[in-house]
């Protein structure tokens, strides 16, 4: 394999990923729920262009080497990169998946779209119960119920901006080609990742105390704005208000990245 260096979007590929990622883990059943959801608009975005064009332009570094890998397996060039930089262990586990660029891709158009990754991604199912508890005849969130997706956050968060940069970078090219399969005209994953982001970052922060209803099988916000989000966006809040800011804050970071780069 090359080596791997600095590119362009990746830390927000990975990142949104992995948020998403952390979408599986709801307590309040999105996926019976059948709005009608806005995809944002990419008129920020550079114009439809060439896929393999737009990606060509985008690598500025030199040192850099794409991978345009053939998309049935893919896996081990995959792991095989991600595994040259140190990782936590619980992204090592992950590595273990299978069509780990499809199901990236899936997921990234899934968040874009305000829908539910979860069905996409139950190997991150949490093994302990979502809580609610009872206050003065009132439901709230029991706090405890974040805990649940510490690991995740943990994981997420410490990899450095630079490796999120790098695997993007180079597997740009290969989840390109997986994203055309999807059958989007005149749109790429590049700005299909941008919109997913842009939908994790708009997400309000949390109040302290959280007031629930109960439904038949599962609770919902008693605050009409946080219920009325959509599902991708409900993901991030149930990591509760401190991961949420954490995983805001990287998103944040490695969208900058990416404009100070284009700059030079």
């Amino acid at each position: 394999m090359p080596t791997y260096q600095k590119i362009v979007w990746i830390g927000l590929t990975v990142t949104v990923i992995a948020i998403l990622v952390l979408g599986y883990f709801l307590f309040l059943a999105p996926a019976k729920e059948r709005r009608e959801i806005a995809i944002p608009e990419t008129s920020s975005l550079a114009g439809s262009q060439d896929t393999d064009a737009t990606a060509a332009a985008d690598v500025t570094d030199p040192s850099i080497t794409p991978l345009d890998l053939e998309l049935d397996g893919s896996d081990a060039a995959v792991r095989e990169l991600v595994s040259a930089t140190a990782i936590p262990a619980a992204m090592k586990g992950w590595l273990q998946q299978k069509e780990l660029v499809r199901t990236l891709v899936a997921v990234v158009d899934n968040i874009a779209q305000g829908q539910s990754p979860a069905a996409l991604l139950p190997f991150l199912a949490p093994g302990d119960r979502f809580l609610a508890v009872e206050k003065n005849g009132a439901l709230y969130l029991d706090p405890a119920s974040y805990r649940r997706y510490d690991p995740l956050v943990n994981a997420l968060t410490s990899v450095a901006d630079e490796a999120w940069i790098t695997w993007y970078g180079t597997l740009r090219p290969t989840l390109e080609k997986a994203f055309r399969e999807l059958g989007y005209p005149g749109v790429t994953f590049a700005q299909r990742l941008q919109q997913a982001i842009e939908q994790l970052t708009q997400v309000p922060a949390l109040p302290a105390q959280v007031a629930l209803e109960r439904k038949m099988l599962s609770y919902a916000y008693a605050d009409a704005a946080l219920e009325a989000l959509n599902p991708a966006q409900k993901h991030l809040l149930r990591l509760g208000p401190a991961s949420a800011a954490r995983i805001q804050n990287k998103l944040r970071s490695l969208a900058l990245r990416l404009q100070t780069y284009g700059r030079k």
